[in-house]
């Protein structure tokens, strides 16, 4: 019998053990584990997380990551805490929250994918990878930003853009491929256990080496994207994003289950080339067990074009010392690891409307229900003078009214009937075999690794010339490898090499490999993160007082006791001030706590009477910065209220959100 359960028998209410908990870079299994031995609730948790969010993301540094907020988490995770306490948990994700990009569907919440156009657009139904975490018991705290239509990486969208938690100077992805910035900022800030993010050509992988996270693009089939906005549906992804390569490989338990339905599946539900399968392990934490020593005797490719040499038959890339002495670092490190490493060359290196107008139908808004009703000058606003557009690669612009107005003539044509489609697509199926996979083979090679870029961008791309041309150059404006490793569905997995020695930004080393190596790909990944352990906190969002737990093991048992929480009315009073009023039942004595925009309210100014509560606290008024086009996230600057009850072991929290100059907006 454990200490807990011994105290519960004989109804010991004294302290047995004292456990403390911290969420920054806490782990899923940190996190698991405090849930399951009472440091805290996930009710608790998620409150935890959103006073982050208020003080980091909505003001501080604004970094602007999560610009809509899910209304529901609190029912959500109390849900959560009530399987907990009857021993009916879902598995290892139940209580913990995520971030959903906001291209994904995520049932009752709008799914603007970054587009003015689409800004009202609401999900009628989950994405598959909603769907899977919602049925895993993982909760989604928020939307993350993208820029319109997913295209143009640090474009600023409908919300605006994400910024750097490790250097406000910098950009928190490659300007023109970072459209998962969003995910990848909110990820390593700590504003949840991890984030689900997309890729078409490399907006995955390039913010989150900007952030020192982990990030996997799969083989082609392995994470289904039905219900995901596409973008070019031969190249698109699902990347998910973690602090951990042990993170990642907890949630790939169940992002990675076959889909039954193939429908907005391209690579699955196209019939013009067979995809191989690819072997998924009985449980993806198993691969921990033989990751040790997976890079002993491995031939490992090292394109020298990424590492500061020039290739005549490439354009030159631009790399900084900086990321070269990191490099000479990791070389180290994988040749110690028992790996020999080989410079080399790098071989590598109208469907879109129709997916659109087939989301939308799919969808069944009734305010937006297909592509041709839409106004194709706001998918993709541009403003006049737009000073990176005069380093853009124009001939790769989408033109978006012609799309709206392709749509309009379709004549009930499918992407299937989209001439030549036939021929491409067994086409790039038979280059990587012949340019990757038959190379490798030809000349020994195990797996290819290279820095995830040359450099990063500086923050002032939209108003700066010389920033705009620096951050455009080739190596800066995508991650390496860019587009060739998206259309040819190349496999990779990205871990941090450490901090640039000049801007204190992170970089990522990239592991890639053959069609189905993912698997090998996370086993050497897991083995190169375990003897570096590279990975830095980020400065700009570092750990507040109320981000620690400390609670008795005894006090910290999950309750079954009655406790229920409402928030009848809540209003702005003259300037900077806030009164939100309330009830609130339960079986035992409740304890009430409130933060304003992530402050606590001192608890003689909360007052509890007779299954009644209220409170009257001031704020400080707060004008984001505006920025040069776009906008802003709907959190950013208003004044968000966190309630929480607690009670005979249960607590119960209530969101709600007051624009500064209005009432109440959802509680």
């Amino acid at each position: 019998m454990s200490i807990q359960d011994a105290a519960i028998v004989a109804g010991c209410v004294t302290v047995v053990a004292e456990m403390t908990f911290n969420v920054v870079e806490a782990s899923i299994a940190d996190l698991q584990q405090a849930l399951n031995n009472g440091s805290l609730t996930s009710v608790e948790l998620v409150a935890k997380y959103l006073q982050r969010i208020s003080i980091y993301d909505a003001r501080g540094p604004c970094l602007n990551s999560i610009p809509i907020l899910n209304p529901g988490v609190f029912d959500e995770v109390a849900a959560s805490d009530a399987r907990r306490a009857a021993g009916e948990l879902r598995g290892p994700l139940d209580g913990i929250p995520y971030t959903l990009k906001d291209s994904m569907m995520y049932k009752g919440m709008t799914c603007s994918n970054g587009s003015p156009a689409f800004k009202d657009l609401v999900a009628n139904s989950d994405s598959f990878v909603a769907e899977q975490l919602r049925q895993a018991g993982a909760v989604c705290i928020g939307r993350t930003n993208t820029p319109p239509m997913m295209a143009s990486g640090m474009h600023r969208g409908v919300h605006g853009r994400a910024e750097s938690p490790y250097n406000l100077k910098y950009l928190t992805a490659a300007f023109s491929s970072g459209s998962s910035n969003g995910a990848a900022t909110s990820t390593a800030a700590s504003f949840a256990a991890f984030g689900l993010g997309s890729e078409t050509v490399s907006s995955g992988r390039s913010p989150a080496s900007n952030n020192g996270l982990v990030a996997y693009t799969p083989s082609r089939t392995v994470i289904s994207p039905r219900g995901v906005w596409p973008l070019y549906p031969t190249c698109d992804v699902i990347v998910p994003m973690t602090r951990t390569v042990e993170d990642m490989l907890a949630i790939l338990d169940i992002l990675t289950v076959v889909d039954a339905t193939t429908t907005g599946d391209f690579w699955r539900e196209q019939k013009h080339v067979e995809i191989p399968s690819v072997p998924r392990p009985h449980s993806y934490l198993s691969i921990k067990s033989i990751a040790t020593a997976s890079l002993r005797g491995k031939r490992i490719a090292v394109p020298s074009m990424y590492i500061g040499h020039h290739d005549p038959s490439a354009k030159p890339i631009t790399t900084s010392p900086s990321i070269i002495a990191l490099w000479n670092r990791a070389r180290l490190d994988l040749e110690a690891a028992g790996a020999t490493l080989i410079e080399t060359n790098f071989p590598l290196n109208a469907a879109s409307c129709y997916l659109w107008d087939d989301f939308l139908i799919a969808n069944a808004d009734p305010q937006c229900n297909t592509l041709a009703s839409v106004d194709g000058a706001k998918m993709f606003p541009r403003p006049e003078g737009y000073i990176p557009d005069k380093y853009m690669e124009h001939k790769n612009l989408i033109d978006y009214p012609n799309l709206v107005e392709m749509v309009k003539h379709r004549d009930g044509r499918s992407l299937w009937d989209i001439d030549g489609l036939a021929e491409a697509l067994p086409a790039l199926e038979a280059q990587r075999k012949r340019d990757l996979e038959d190379w490798m083979d030809q000349d020994g090679i195990d797996l290819v690794v290279f820095p995830a870029n040359g450099d990063v961008g500086k923050a002032d791309v939209d108003t700066n010339d010389e920033s705009a041309r620096h951050a455009l150059r080739n190596g800066v404006r995508y991650s390496h490898g860019n587009r060739a490793i998206r259309h040819m569905g190349v496999p990779t997995v990205s871990v941090t090499m450490g901090l640039m020695e000049s801007t204190k930004m992170p970089v990522n080393l990239t592991f890639a490999g053959r069609n189905g190596s993912d698997v090998e790909l996370l086993g050497y990944a897991y083995e190169y993160e375990r003897r570096t352990k590279r990975r830095v906190a980020p400065p700009v969002t570092p750990a507040l007082g109320d981000d620690s737990s400390v609670r008795s093991a005894v006090d910290g048992l999950h309750g079954v006791g009655e406790l229920d929480l409402h928030v009848n009315a809540a209003e702005r009073v003259g300037e900077d001030e806030v009164r939100v009023s309330g009830t609130v039942q339960s079986s035992g004595n409740v304890e009430l706590e409130v933060f304003v925009d992530g402050k606590a309210v001192p608890a003689s100014q909360i007052g509890i009477a007779d299954g009644y509560w209220s409170f009257q606290a001031k704020f400080i008024p707060f004008e984001p910065p505006t920025p040069l086009y776009g906008g802003v996230g709907e959190v950013v600057g208003n004044v968000v209220v966190v309630v929480l009850a607690r009670s005979a072991g249960r607590a119960l929290g209530k969101l709600v959100m007051l624009d500064q100059k209005k009432t109440l907006q959802n509680a």
